[in-house]
Formats: C-alpha cells, structure tokens, sequence
C-alpha cells in the first residue's frame, strides 16, 4: 500500500523506490468496502461502495450515476451474503444449529438495495465526515496481517510483493482472474474485515429490522413447503441470489483492473526530476474514478510540480471565496502541498490546497515539507491528454535562513553571523509556488549595536485585499519584535520595496488568513544586510528633525508655528557618504486655523559639479541637489522639480504652499554638502506682491498689472482667525481703480444690516472690511466698514486720489469664507463721471438716475463702471434736504448686498465720516429724508460690468435755513421776508411755493397749499394769448384767401382782352375779301 511505502519512508534514513499499483486510494476502497459491509443492517447509514473519496473528501456524482451506485451496493451487499453465509456455515460445523432460515436472515433484495440508493446523501464539502470514515475504516495491524495470509493461502498474487499482499484491490482482482470460486474466499476476507470492525456496531442486531422482516416472511414460506409449486419458486429464488452477485462483480471488473495511481520517490542515486500526465482510462459505464499522484523527497528536500498543460471539464469555481465549489464537478483536481504524515488518518489533516478545473493550469507548488499530493477525479468514458506535468526534487536548505524557532515550521532568527558578508537571502515558505494558507512565519534579524539592517524585496506578490491589508500580508517592525514601532503593512505587488531599521534590529511577519478561497500568490523574495556603512542618524535628531522609519536617512521637518532651523546633508560638515538618497520633506501648517509656506536659503553649498561640452546636458550628473516647491512629491513626481543645484551655487526659494521637499543624491565624487535654513511663513494665498517681511500685506500697481484678481487669506477655505491683511492698490496720475465684489463672506454676530444702516462700527465689530480712498497728502478717507453678507458697492477713486486701500480684521473667534473682488485701472474721467454735475447758489434742484425712467443700463462693452457724480453746495448759514421721491437699484442690503450698483451719499463732503451706501427697492409708504450736516452734500451712483439694469432714482433737493442742530421748531424766525416757512419747521425760498415739486420734504405740502387762484389767473391768461392766436391765424388766412381771389380775376380780365383783339382782327380780314 501507498500508506505503508509513506510510513516506511518516513521511518527510513534512504529513500526508496515504491511500485505505482499500490495506492492509499485501494487501501481507502477496501476500507470502505468493509464499512459497507459492518454497516449494511442500518439502512440510514449505508455507505456507497466505489470509494470516490481521498485524504477523506468525498466527491459528488451526476444523477445519472445512481444506477452505479445502486449496483455497487448490491454487490457490497452481496458480499455480506457470502461472509454471512460463511460465518453460518463454521458455526453449523461446530454445533450443528445452522438453519434455512438463518441463511434467508442475512439476504438482501433489489428492491431494499434500490430503496436505500433513495435515502442515501450526498456529500458536498470535500471534508464532510473524512474524519469518521477512515477511523472505522482503518484495520489494525493484526488484521492486516491475517488479510495478508488469507490472500497468500487463498488466492496469492505472484506478482505482488509480500509487504503489499493485503491490498483488497489486488486480492479481488487476482480471484477474480483466477475463478469464480474465489468468491467464497473473497467474502471470507470481507467477513475478516468485518469482525474487525464490530466493536464498532455493537447493535447491529437490533437495527436490521427489514431484514428481520424478510426471515419472517420466508419462515412462513417455509412452513408451506409441503406444496410442491412452493418448493421450486423457492428454489428458484436461491438461483437468483447465488446468480445476482456474480453479475454485479463482473460489471465491477472495469475499476479493479484500471491501474491509474502513481507514486514518485526521490532515491539516493535516482532521478531527481522526471513528468506525469493524465491517465488513459477505459469507463464506458462511466464510473467515477479517482487517481492519487504522489510525489515524496528525501531528507533535507522538497518537491516541485509545474503543470505543463490542463485541460479538464468545467469552469474555475465561481463561487470559491465563500467555500462553495459548484462549477468542478465531473471533473476537478485536488493538490495537497502541506503533507506532513504518511499515516492515512493522518493525511485528512492536510490543509486543502485547492480544486481546480478548466483550462487554466495551477500554478507551480512546492511542498511545505515533503511529499506533495495530487488527487484526480473524473466519470469521463475516455481520459486522455487531460494534464501534463513536471516534477523535481529540491534542495531544501534554501528555505532555512537561519535559527528555527521552535513551535513554527517557518520562523527563523538571522544574526550576522550565520550569513557570508552579513547578508543572505529571505524567502517564503514555498516561493515561487503558490504559499500556503492560515500560515503564520516571523523573521526575527539581530544585528550588532553599531549595525543597521537593510532589508530589499525583489519579488513581492501577496493576496491584495484591500490598501490596509485586512487578508494576506508582511508586516515590518522597527526593533526585535512585534511591539516595537511599526514600519508598514504590505501586501498585493510591491516594486522597489527598500527598507532599513533605525538601529540594529528588524522584526518581519508573514501572515495569511485561513480560508477556502483558491489563491496561487507566490510570496516574496529578497535580500537583507547587516552594515556599519549605512547612514548614521545623528544630523537628523540634532536639528528637530524626524527621521521617517524604513528609509535609510529620510527625514520629516514640521512648523512649530512661525518657526525656524536648520537643514543638512549626512555627516556635514564632513563630507558625506557617496551613492547615498536622502529625502527632506518640510512642511508648514495646514489646519483650520493656520496655514504656512515655506523659505529656504543655503548658507554653505558643496555638491562637486561634472563639467559637460554640451551646454544643453546638465552638469549635476554625479551628485546634486533637487527642490520641489509645489507638492510634487505628494505624486511620486520627482521628474518634475522647480530646481536642480550642483556646485557652488546657492539660491533662496519659498514655496507655492506649505510643502517643500528635497531629494540629495551623492555620486562617486564627495563633497562637504550643503547647510541650509529653514524659515515657516504664514501663506495667505493672495495675488499680489506680498510684503517682504511675510506679513499679509499686498500691493497692487498700475505699472505692474492693469486689472487681476484678489482674495482674502486662503480663499475660497475660510480666512484665519487674528489676522489683519491689507490690499494697497495704486494707480497712475491720470488714472483711476475700480474694485468690483463677487462673493463676500465676513462673521458677523449682529446682521442686522438694513437698506440704510448696513455699515459702520455699530453692525460690524468682530470681523469686518474697510475700504479706504487714498490721496497725496497720505490722507486716507473711510468709505465703509462691511460685515456679514452685505458685499460692498462697487467703488471708483475720485479723481485726484492716489488709489484705494482695502483692510481685513478677524478676531480670534469664529471665522468665515471671505472675500474675492476684481480691480482695474482706468483712464480718469471728470469730477462729475459719466454723468452728474455741480450745483450752487441754487434753491432747489432734481437729480435722476441716467434715462429715468426708463431705467439705466450697464456700462459699455470693455468698460469696468459707470459713475455719475452730483454735488451739491448751499449758501452760508444754510443746509441741504434730501429727499427720495422714488428709488429701484439692484441689489439687497440685508442678504448679499450692492455688489451690482450702488447710490452713495455723503451728508459732509468735508467730514471723514464715511456715505451712506443704499441700493434695493424703496416701498412706497416709506420715506426716505436725509439733511446735510455741512453746506456741501454730495451724490455717486456707481454701476458695474455685472449690473443688469433697474428703474433708477428721482431725488430732490432744497436748500434751507440752518437752524442748528437738531430738528427744526415750527417757531423758527425765517431769515427775510421772502422766505416761507413749511409746516416741519423748515425755511425755504419763498420762490418754490406752489412751483409744483414738494420741496419741505416728505409729508409736508406746505409750500404747494394756497395755489388755486393763481393758477385760474395764469390759466385765463393762456386763454386769451391761445384765443388771440387763433383769432390771427383766422384773419391771416382771409387776407391770403381774397388776395388769392383778386389775382385770379385779374388774370381771366386780361385773357378776355387778349381773346377780343383777336376775334377783331379776323373779322377786319373778311370784310376785306
């Protein structure tokens, strides 16, 4: 038997060559054979004869294969007639009490033998109940050597060696060639086996009630055996029983004589290597067959099998990664590479390597230890080219790589003196074949105290899982063990995998998961180093610098807030080390709150420079210096770098955000290196030409930029909190700057902006903006303080100002996301703009949006704004009212808003106290009244290139007596006597009573009461002027009608004349003849 070659080549120091015949697979039919019989009375636990199982996995079959079954089982059954038959026939030779009846007890029919193929299960997982077949089927060694003297007397094999003499698959078959007569001997052995294996069915007895049942039955028969016709259909019925198996056998002949097992062993002068390949089998009854290929090396090797070729029915199983095994049914291959035992109870231990089917081969295997096995199964008619493979027998040495650890198969202690040059080489367990599962390997390397370790993967190829590695996976520790700092967690494909521990010691676990899912990962490969030569680390931790575990001297620098330091190269300043990458990443802060860039200037720089006579090559070919200033290296982009330096030279940089990095790789040539520092400014991303002492100041000039963009700190993120940023814009002398608002974001607890009391200390006192026009004399004026959501107007320099200034506060509370405008230069335009004018030593006057009312428009095409500009001036002693008969500007103060247009209005053109910004809609019932607080007030309507366009504005104006402050008194002495005085209080020119315009302002129609005489005299006058006009319109066209009359007279008279002289001429001739 193939388990007794395992066993004495386990047990034996040489390696010796065993016959192909003998298999586990023969030792597991017989054994089940014997189980069938031990279990035939119990008819819920009959077992199928052709065994269809190894190592315990027992197979599933087509449902057309149920009528083999049922035959195989009748012979089984038999079988148990003729060891039945013979037990009762010793025991009638010893005491003489055998009876017809006995012999009748122990039969089985079809029927029953087709009734129990019905309840018979069957078995899906291939490790269903593996356990407890072959532990009641495993004989004993005194049974075993009884079978073998029952085949040598009874029906020996010539051919078969004496060890191998108890296979029952052998035996049956040679009695079978032999004779029929073999059969009594056959079921001899079975009843040999059978008693082998009664312990295990003590209540045999009382569970066969159906045969107990067929004796009943046939002890009636018995009792009428007095009747002839009786006798002979009895008779008849014993022929059929003795018949009945003899067919059964025959049909069974096809299996004994199929020889498909193999068994391949290493031997000590042998080949090492040899192929395999499908069996060529003849099953035209298409029985399911099953052949065990087994490959078994000497000491100190392993076994390698690569399939060359695959080709079997069915589909990979889809449903693997659960368990489930649905597509290879008919036809699959099973591979064990984790064979540890020869014992055959032993072997269902073996973890399962997998099924596969289809015509994708698997991939190469090594064993584990030292036997691989291959089970295939198949109910194919004919087999043939199915697979084809190679097999060899390796050194196994190579998978020691130093100090066993005890209590695993794959865990190892490496110190540098185990290994040629401090170095040697990891590798998995079975790399390059597919590794094995629910395996857990540690690699534990101890360098001296002065040495570091370099770990370098090769070949890295594990069961990808996910990026954090929940399945497969390698992880590397910095230090002896596994509490020590972790490095990283590896797994899928990794190229160019380096690592280095920060001082002598490195911790490395292998770890895959157990489960049933088919995986063929190779593992990995690679080399390690001990070393005093590696970079020392002292210029890291000396300059607060990090060092970044795994890397040889990579370090990490990060801001404190503001702060500064310095930055190296290894070993300075002593020249360092060559061939040597060192990366420096040094970042700034980057949160809610803060955000930083980062300035870099080199006090000393010595990287050696290789001259080149192509101008177009560059000279740090050797050893240089490269600088990313925008985040390449978040990308792994370190072909595009902002600087290479070599030489030297030095520079000075700061970076595009909060990241610089830098890579330093020394050449052949050594050199001092480079000291450099480090400064972390805060980063505001604004545009604009920032301050040079870092603080958040811009400046914005017409030379420089006609129009940009700006922004407040980190736009469109939120602004940080304590910051103050001011925006410098200055313009030519014939020019002015517009500024343009397009999203406006600043905290403001108290939004409480209204159409005219958005602005100012009393709604903004947290965060605010403040816009400033900016003239020679360094004089700044306040335009407005903006908070909340209400953006600023936009504005334009007055001519005659250098520019705008524009200022951020934020406290150190809540925060929002600020602002974004637009700015442009522009030619100068006249005090009044587009539109507007002067007013004084007037009364009263009427000031109107541009085509009111049938709206106003947007500035034209090319053009930033539109701006009309009124001012008013009074007399000495006298004030100006305001009044808004109708208003209509885009906009809405208390949500977004003037951005689009705006109406300012300063009450003292001479104060600094900052317009009145106003745009919306005014209701009708409301009244809009304002009074200047000086003798000069002053208008601007400003539009946009975003406006769209609304009905406009009619306001009035009046000039009136000062009165002082406060409102005025009804009992006001007006200053002359031609001065009225309105209802309010106000005096006015007596001049605007009843001229048509309310001009005491809103409520008061004072100065228009009293008019109604006056306007019948002016309307009675205009009659008559009217009446006169038509009266001398009439007479004209008389006197024009009669002198038309007259010419028309005058004119017929003379014809008449002229028609006479004629007449008489003619006659005159007449007369004469």
């Amino acid at each position: 038997m193939a388990s007794a070659q395992i066993r004495h080549f386990y047990n034996t120091p040489t390696t010796i060559s065993s016959t192909t015949t003998t298999t586990t697979r023969q030792l597991l039919q017989q054994q089940q054979h014997t189980n069938n019989c031990s279990s035939s009375s119990n008819s819920n636990k009959r077992k199928q004869f052709p065994s269809v199982t190894f190592l315990g996995h027992t197979q599933k079959h087509r449902d057309s294969e149920a009528v083999t079954g049922a035959e195989a089982r009748a012979s089984g059954a038999t079988l148990c007639q003729a060891k039945a038959s013979e037990t009762r026939t010793g025991a009638a030779t010893a005491g003489g009490t055998a009876t017809a009846a006995d012999d009748v007890r122990e039969s089985w029919s079809a029927d029953e033998i087709t009734a129990s193929l019905k309840t018979q299960p069957r078995m899906q997982h291939p490790l269903a109940s593996s356990a407890a077949t072959l532990h009641v089927a495993a004989p004993t060694a005194k049974q075993q050597q009884q079978h073998e003297q029952q085949q040598q007397h009874k029906c020996p094999h010539p051919a078969a060696p004496a060890g191998l003499a108890a296979h029952a698959g052998t035996s049956e078959r040679n009695c079978y060639a032999t004779s029929t007569s073999c059969l009594s001997r056959l079921s001899s052995k079975v009843s040999l086996s059978q008693d082998s294996t009664k312990p295990h069915h003590k209540e045999q007895p009382q569970q066969r009630k159906p045969l107990q049942h067929v004796a009943s039955t046939r002890d009636s028969d018995a009792s009428t055996s007095t009747n002839p016709a009786v006798s002979i259909l009895m008779d008849m019925q014993k022929f059929a029983r003795s018949i009945f198996p003899l067919v059964i056998i025959f049909n069974l002949l096809p299996l004994f004589y199929a020889e498909c097992d193999q068994t391949f062993v290493s031997r000590i002068g042998g080949p090492q290597n040899g192929s395999f390949s499908a069996p060529l089998l003849h099953n035209h009854r298409n029985h399911s067959r099953q052949c065990l290929y087994t490959f078994l090396a000497g000491p100190g090797q392993r076994v390698e099998v690569v399939f060359k070729s695959f080709n079997l029915r069915g589909s990979p199983p889809d449903g693997s990664a659960v368990g489930e095994l649905p597509s290879c049914v008919h036809e699959y291959m099973d591979i064990y590479s984790e064979v540890q035992s020869s014992e055959p109870a032993e072997l269902i231990n073996s973890p399962f390597g997998g099924r596969y089917c289809g015509t994708i081969p698997p991939r190469r295997r090594i064993s584990m230890y030292r036997a691989v096995a291959i089970s295939f199964f198949s109910n194919k008619n004919v087999t043939t080219d199915l697979f084809e493979g190679t097999f060899r027998f390796i050194n196994a040495s190579e998978y020691e790589i130093g100090i066993p650890i005890a209590g695993s198969p794959c865990s190892y202690t490496i110190t540098p003196s185990m290994s040629v040059n401090k170095t040697g080489a990891l590798i998995s367990p079975t790399y390059p074949g597919a590794y094995p599962k629910d395996m857990s390997c540690t690699y534990q390397f101890l360098g001296e105290s002065n040495q570091r370790v370099r770990l370098e993967f090769r070949d890295f190829d594990l069961f990808f899982g996910g990026p954090h590695c929940p399945f497969d996976y390698v992880k590397v520790y910095d230090g002896p063990d596994n509490s020590s700092a972790l490095i990283g967690t590896y797994c899928g494909q990794q190229r160019n995998l380096v690592l280095y521990s920060s001082e002598s010691s490195l911790f490395v676990h292998f770890y895959t998961l157990p489960r049933t899912a088919n995986t063929q990962n190779r593992g990995f490969k690679g080399i390690y180093e001990f070393s005093e030569s590696f970079v020392k680390l002292d210029f890291i931790r000396e300059n607060d610098g990090i060092h970044i575990r795994g890397s040889e001297c990579d370090q990490k620098i990060l801001s404190k807030k503001e702060s500064t330091g310095f930055v190296l190269s290894p070993n300075y300043p002593y020249p360092y080390i060559p061939k040597t990458v060192c990366r420096y990443f040094i970042y700034g802060m980057q949160d809610a709150q803060h955000l930083e860039r980062v300035r870099l200037e080199f006090n000393a720089f010595n990287i050696p420079k290789v001259e080149h006579k192509d101008k177009s090559e560059s000279n740090c070919t050797d050893g240089y210096l490269k600088i990313y200033l925008k985040g390449q290296e978040t990308a792994d982009a370190y072909d595009k770098f902002d600087y290479e330096l070599c030489g030297n030279e030095t520079q000075r940089v700061i970076s595009e955000g909060p990241r610089l990095a830098m890579v330093f790789s020394s050449g052949e040539l050594q050199g001092r290196g480079f000291k450099g520092k480090y400064t972390f400014e805060t980063e505001y991303k604004i545009p604009g030409t920032a301050a040079p002492d870092g603080t958040c100041s811009f400046t914005y000039v017409s030379s420089s930029k006609k129009r940009g963009e700006l922004n407040s700190p980190r736009y469109p993120s939120n602004y940080p909190s304590d910051t103050n940023c001011s925006y410098l814009f200055l313009a030519e002398a014939d020019e002015q700057v517009t500024i343009v608002f397009d999203h406006f974001k600043i905290k403001a607890d108290n939004n409480a902006n209204a159409t005219a009391g958005a602005y100012g200390s009393g709604a903004c006192f947290e965060d605010w903006l403040e816009m400033y026009v900016v003239y020679r004399d360094n004089n700044d004026r306040l335009l407005g303080r903006y908070c909340g959501q209400t953006a600023p107007g936009p504005v334009e320099s007055p001519r005659g100002a250098v520019g705008l200034r524009i200022t951020l506060h934020t406290d150190q509370e809540s925060v929002a996301s600020g602002f974004k405008a637009r700015y442009f230069f522009e030619s100068a335009k006249s005090d009044a703009g587009d539109c507007g004018g002067n007013f004084s030593n007037q009364d009263s006057g009427l000031i109107t949006s541009p085509n009111w009312p049938a709206g106003y428009k947007a500035p034209g095409r090319g053009m930033a704004s539109n701006a009309c500009n009124w001012v008013m001036k009074a007399r000495p002693g006298y004030k100006l009212s305001i009044h808004f008969e109708q208003f209509g500007l885009e906009g809405d103060p208390a949500n977004r808003g003037c951005p689009a247009a705006v109406l300012r209005l300063w009450m003292d053109v001479d104060s600094d106290q900052p317009p009145l910004e106003l745009c919306g809609e005014k209701p009708p019932v409301e009244h809009w009244h304002y009074t200047s607080t000086g003798q000069t007030a002053r208008i601007s309507f400003t539009t946009s290139d975003k406006t769209v366009g609304a009905q406009g504005f009619r306001i009035v104006w009046t000039e009136i007596q000062d009165s002082g402050p406060g409102p005025p008194s009804v009992g006001l002495h007006c200053e002359s006597t031609y001065h009225f005085q309105c209802g309010a209080g106000y005096c006015i020119s007596d001049k605007l009573r009843c001229d048509g315009v309310k001009n005491c302002g809103p409520g008061d129609d004072t100065d228009e009461l009293h008019c109604t005489t006056e306007a019948a005299e002016e309307d009675y006058d205009v009659l008559i002027i009217i009446t006169l006009l038509v009266a001398s319109s009439l007479i004209c066209l008389l006197c024009i009608l009669c002198h038309s009359r007259r010419n028309r007279r005058n004119h017929v008279r003379q014809l008449g004349l002229h028609r006479n002289a004629h007449y008489d001429s003619q006659t005159s001739a007449t007369g004469f003849l």
